[in-house]
């Protein structure tokens, strides 16, 4: 386990340095849901700035490749500061027949700088637009699962990124352009999209939350989209409650390619419980 044990290391660094210290956090950030705009826009005008930091427990149906029931564990992390804003998350996949020894360790940091802040200019004055940034992204992890490690690779990237405002009830969307540096493979692009919006059925809070990616590597095409479909259980407690900052749901994993070439298309499917604090 000594791949696992040094990118364990290096991802919770990883993770401290996104919560750079010159951030000054909200006070009292929304129980449940992403960052709405009124969040940022109220902390912005405090000299505060919105952070949530959630932890994920996903038991995973018959995934692939591991071709057995697993658990995966997940660190996520959100933080506007005063020129952007940084994410950064971390799974960590159990080994088969749902045993808690860690096989598989992933993470992501993705900083954005905004052009927008920095220049004090609008740089798109368009009305669906929100800011434009300058956004990075540093991808890596290691596996015990021997021949299926091969999708697990070092990558950075780097390239433009651009919120959108169309979304009602503080919904949220962006999508980034990336040059892709993937030590295995040549140049090339990735396109990401993501996304989050709360909504109501009856007295029922639910979110509708994930990303999507498309990239290019020297051999195939690859898609990978991971939506969530969210009950806030705050529905059911109110506030003040420890389940009010918590979820329940579910989350399919839609791939092709990305375990490989010959793979084709992949649905993995979870049921998950989440709690942000």
């Amino acid at each position: 386990m000594k791949k696992v044990s040094r990118k364990f290391k290096l991802a919770v660094f990883m993770f401290f340095v996104s919560l750079m210290p010159f951030m000054v956090y909200a006070e009292d950030p929304p129980a449940v849901g992403d960052p709405t705009k009124a969040d940022i826009d109220q902390s912005e005008g405090a000299k505060s700035f919105f952070s949530k930091t959630e932890i994920q427990l996903h038991a995973d149906f018959n995934r692939h490749p591991q071709k057995d029931h697993i658990w995966t564990l997940t660190l996520e992390h959100y933080s506007v500061w005063k020129y952007g804003d940084n994410f950064f998350f971390m799974d960590s996949e159990g080994a088969r027949g749902l045993k808690t020894s860690v096989d598989t360790v992933y993470f992501e940091y993705s900083p954005r700088i905004s052009m927008d802040r920095v220049s004090g200019v609008k740089i798109l004055p368009v009305s669906f637009l929100g800011d434009v940034y300058v956004a990075g992204s540093y991808n890596a992890g290691r596996s015990e699962l021997g021949s299926n490690d091969e999708y697990i690779h070092d990558v950075f990237l780097y390239g433009i990124s651009f919120d959108f405002k169309f979304q009602p009830y503080f919904g949220f969307s962006n999508i980034t352009f990336y040059v892709r540096n993937e030590h295995t493979q040549s140049p090339a692009y990735q396109i990401t999209l993501a996304w989050g919006q709360p909504f109501d059925i009856g007295m029922l809070q639910f979110s509708f939350n994930g990303f999507a990616d498309f990239w290019k590597d020297d051999q195939r095409y690859v898609f990978l989209t991971e939506p969530q479909l969210r009950l806030h259980l705050s529905s059911f407690v109110g506030k003040g409650h420890f389940l009010s900052d918590s979820v329940i749901g579910t989350e399919v994993e839609i791939s092709k390619d990305f375990f490989g070439k010959d793979e084709n298309w992949v649905l993995n499917p979870t049921v998950f419980f989440a709690y942000t604090f």
